[in-house]
């Protein structure tokens, strides 16, 4: 009788566990820790398929503190695309970021909010100072620095850019 009820109970928790992964997944996919796990089994080769992002995931790559996001098209550049990579320098206390721009046309700056998950806003910068990228037409980069606390950065997972 008791193993029984011991099988039945094994059962259930298995089943809610079960239940509870597949509800959460997605949630659970963008949080900090799990970013981190998946950059880690991205270093070992029989685990790539666990650190594969997902179509949907706002990351290139994520290896903390370097984080590469996907390139987003400019609205007031027909054509034009822009792409963020960060890295958290913890001895300065700021974030490392280089902005490049394709046919941006000929707006110097741009406005660029870090966002969390929710989208709302964690910090803002402007980027400007490009610099023509040698070898490649249309493309500029801004490379600068922007001081945040290590606790918000950790809490970016998507950015705007105006």
């Amino acid at each position: 009788m008791r193993l029984i009820l011991t099988l039945l109970f094994g059962l259930l928790c298995l089943a809610a566990g079960l239940t509870i992964g597949v509800l959460f997944a997605p949630q659970l996919k963008t949080t900090q820790p799990a970013q981190q796990v998946m950059s880690m089994a991205s270093k070992i080769p029989w685990a790539r398929s666990i650190s594969q992002t997902d179509n949907d995931s706002p990351f290139e790559l994520y290896n903390y503190p370097v984080i590469k996001f996907k390139a987003k098209p400019l609205s007031d550049a027909p054509g034009g695309i822009a792409q963020l990579w960060t890295t958290y320098d913890r001895d300065g206390k700021t974030v490392q970021y280089r902005l490049t721009v394709f046919k941006g046309g000929s707006k110097q700056q741009f406005e660029v909010q870090l966002l969390d998950g929710l989208g709302f806003k964690l910090g803002q910068f402007n980027a400007g100072d490009f610099h023509a990228v040698p070898g490649a037409s249309d493309i500029v980069e801004s490379r600068e620095s922007y001081p945040l606390t290590e606790e918000k950065y950790r809490q970016v997972h998507e950015y705007s850019i105006k």
